[in-house]
């Protein structure tokens, strides 16, 4: 009995100290899927735009029904699933930061059309209106930082609107791997920049 009193002593320790590794394997996993999903919608904006003279999307339906997005993606990080739409011409533009080297992001990343491109805010998204792009409603902070904030609800996944891993210009390392800084005190996943299926 005393044995058998250890040995589940000792499996409630050995639980108590992966705890905090698989609450950051599962946050992480999240966050990994958000950079997914809000990626795919921009490219089938950005699709979308292409074949339709520059016009937005009505709804992230149209991209699906277009056969631009496979699916409806839902954001990994609020219970409902609901992101934060963001319509052209709201106040408050986000403006990424400069990298450390003094290139600006807009330089090292193309615009996907010819056209100026749109300006997004940080409003809560009115109810109707084209579809410019999507954004996190958490307020969580994540592991990673993107285009200078660690805030999820301050990534942008819009065409023509840089998408910076670490705050550094996508050109700056090794072709086709985004840079990425590593934040002091956070791990960073080996595997963000492998092709990813998403659930």
């Amino acid at each position: 009995m005393p044995a058998l009193l250890a040995m589940l002593a000792i499996m409630a320790l050995a639980l108590l100290l992966a705890m905090p590794s698989w609450r950051y394997l599962a946050r992480d996993d999240k966050e990994q899927e958000l950079i997914f999903r809000g990626r795919q919608i921009s490219d089938a904006i950005a699709r979308f735009q292409r074949k339709n003279g520059n016009a937005l999307p009505a709804s992230l339906d149209q991209l699906v029904q277009g056969k631009y997005l496979r699916k409806a993606y839902q954001d990994p990080l609020t219970k409902d699933g609901k992101w934060r739409i963001l319509r052209p011409g709201e106040a408050g533009p986000i403006r990424p930061v400069s990298p450390p080297g003094g290139t600006s992001p807009s330089s090292a990343a193309p615009s996907a059309t010819p056209s100026p491109a749109p300006v997004f805010g940080a409003g809560s998204g009115s109810p109707s209106g084209p579809v410019g792009g999507v954004a996190s409603l958490s307020t969580e902070q994540g592991y990673r930082t993107v285009n200078g904030s660690q805030l999820y609800s301050r990534w942008v996944f819009a065409p023509n609107v840089p998408f910076i891993l670490g705050g550094q210009s996508p050109g700056a390392g090794a072709p086709g791997v985004p840079n990425q800084v590593p934040v002091p005190g956070r791990l960073r996943a080996p595997d963000l920049d492998l092709p990813r299926m998403s659930r």
